[in-house]
């Protein structure tokens, strides 16, 4: 098995990362700019079928392993 087939990887909500306000000149309106992000979230498929949320170095353990099979796969060596 691949990490693959043992994860499961998708995108959290939507969050606010940073506001920025913008003006140009005096008098002509302010610019809002927002950056927000999607962080992405990282589940292992557990023996019993349900489903173990990982955080913090496990978590970027398994995102290695994880695009290193998509590589490989997108790559043709890995059928």
């Amino acid at each position: 098995m691949s990490a693959v087939d043992d994860l499961i990887v998708g995108y959290g909500p939507e969050q606010v990362e940073d506001i920025t306000i913008h003006q140009d000149a005096p008098g002509e309106p302010a610019v809002i700019e927002t950056v927000t992000v999607r962080p992405l979230r990282v589940f292992e498929k557990c023996p019993d079928g349900s489903l173990k949320e990982l955080f913090g170095e496990a978590k970027d353990n398994a995102l290695t392993a994880f695009w290193a099979d998509v590589a490989r796969f997108n790559s043709g060596e890995d059928e």
